[in-house]
């Protein structure tokens, strides 16, 4: 695990499932989970488990074999990593001449949009006093996160109902500094878990860098402080 855990250049789920593998993995990097247990440890379907271990063997991070004709064995190599190259679109097709007559188009006539009845302009002009409601500024993803982490921790942040703001984005830093690793790091590993909040202290000694120990502690000690910052959604 402690192999695994720095590798990026992969998606939060296939990062989950490699890292559910090495979980299971004996000292030679052998393992053999069915696709079900790989889907309940990560939270995801077996179809995104297929295809995350699919992608973890074009890497080179993983081989696979069969055992005894029941079950498939997997051999971590995170030593051979090497990320697939993206396909990029052919380019497209050439236009025609350039003085070439448009073809022709058939003109339909549209209808006129019938009166709204007296009842709905009524409801129009009603709703026309309400004021508009003034919607919130997104929350600028910070540079030393991706892409693809920003966007799946906001999803799993719509999923529990809980608002991003930049007092949990702080919040999160200050976690991750705690924890001993980089902020990108630990939004994939809330991403994993997918709880409502994360704070290092949750954290057990397999999930930090080597050498890593939080301090512990009374985790009900600032349990109201944790509340005020993440806006009353920082139970797991």
């Amino acid at each position: 695990m402690s192999t695994c855990w720095p590798l990026q250049g992969m998606s939060p789920s296939q990062k989950a499932v490699l890292i559910s593998l090495a979980d299971q993995a004996n000292d030679d990097g052998y393992c053999w989970p069915s696709i079900k247990t790989i889907g309940v440890r990560t939270c995801l379907s077996d179809r995104a488990v297929q295809g995350a271990i699919r992608w973890l063997i074009a890497a080179n991070l993983l081989r696979t074999s069969v055992r005894s004709g029941t079950s498939t064995v997997y051999q971590l190599t995170p030593a051979a990593y090497a990320p697939p190259q993206e396909m990029h679109p052919a380019d497209p097709a050439p236009r025609g001449a350039a003085n070439a007559p448009p073809p022709p188009q058939l003109l339909h006539p549209t209808p006129a949009d019938a009166a709204p009845k007296p009842s709905m302009n009524r409801q129009l002009n009603h709703q026309g006093t309400k004021p508009a409601r003034r919607r919130a500024e997104p929350v600028p993803r910070p540079d030393d996160v991706s892409e693809q982490t920003w966007s799946d921790w906001q999803q799993l942040r719509q999923a529990k109902r809980a608002p991003v703001t930049e007092t949990v984005v702080d919040g999160a830093r200050s976690e991750s500094t705690k924890a001993g690793m980089a902020l990108e790091t630990f939004l994939q590993l809330w991403c994993i878990r997918g709880s409502q909040g994360l704070q290092a202290a949750w954290l057990k000694p397999a999930e930090l860098p080597p050498g890593h120990r939080v301090p512990m502690g009374n985790p009900n000690k600032h349990a109201a402080a944790a509340a005020t910052i993440f806006e009353g959604v920082w139970d797991a």
